[in-house]
């Protein structure tokens, strides 16, 4: 890794972007140069070189960069390519709404959003409403998609990425709401909108990053 790979500036917005969330590092996989700040930047022609960054960065006790970009020259096989080498998991999950507030959970001391693994067969909007009912409660209807966040981890020597597909909800009712234990959430709270980072700045780098997509698609709908 060489010195002046560590800061690049680009000026071109990409028009495809692969987002990988990994020891609360972030591995973007782009089709063209992008403006993406700070961080190890280098062309490929494969898979290799995001492997083995991955596989030295997700047990990494201590790491100098939190950001790697990759611009890749065969966007859509890289990516194919990158999949192969892990097992995938589809999950769905939901932002729900109340008026103006926004619902959270806190899971093994971490402010989340209910998500769940989608069942075989199951469509994933059907998913994401059921797992919002059952970690929460509550019951809610699907009113857009917001998108699509993934991110790693493992589970024993397999090397798991998932991928969670968001939509935006609108509570019905929550008059029995309740944390699920069994998943080890332990709280459930009703947040205001402007009042979320407070909660973000304690939850996991693809919350943050799909809450943002959130927040620019409300603006977009009030312009």
């Amino acid at each position: 890794m060489r010195g002046d790979e560590l800061r690049i500036f680009c000026f071109i917005q990409p028009t495809q972007i692969m987002q990988i969330y990994t020891n609360e590092c972030l591995i973007n996989i782009l089709e063209q140069p992008a403006e993406l700040g700070e961080g190890f930047y280098s062309k490929v022609s494969d898979a290799q070189a995001i492997i083995a960054t991955y596989e030295a960065i997700k047990d990494a006790k201590e790491l100098l960069i939190r950001q790697y970009h990759f611009e890749a020259e065969n966007y859509e096989q890289t990516v194919a390519e990158l999949k192969n080498y892990f097992k995938i998991i589809k999950a769905a999950g939901g932002i729900v709404l109340k008026k103006n507030k926004v619902l959270f959970i806190k899971r093994l001391g971490k402010w989340d959003l209910p998500k769940g693994k989608i069942d075989k067969g199951e469509a994933k909007e059907i998913a994401a409403a059921r797992e919002v009912a059952e970690e929460c409660g509550i019951s809610a209807e699907i009113t857009r998609k917001i998108g699509v966040t993934w991110h790693t981890y493992t589970i024993g020597e397999k090397n798991i990425l998932k991928k969670t597909t968001w939509y935006q909800m609108t509570c019905l009712e929550d008059a029995t709401m309740q944390p699920q234990a069994e998943e080890n959430i332990t709280e459930i709270v009703w947040v205001k909108l402007y009042k979320a980072d407070t909660l973000l700045a304690n939850s996991y780098g693809t919350i943050r990053n799909i809450y943002q997509k959130f927040l620019m698609k409300m603006l977009k709908k009030m312009l």
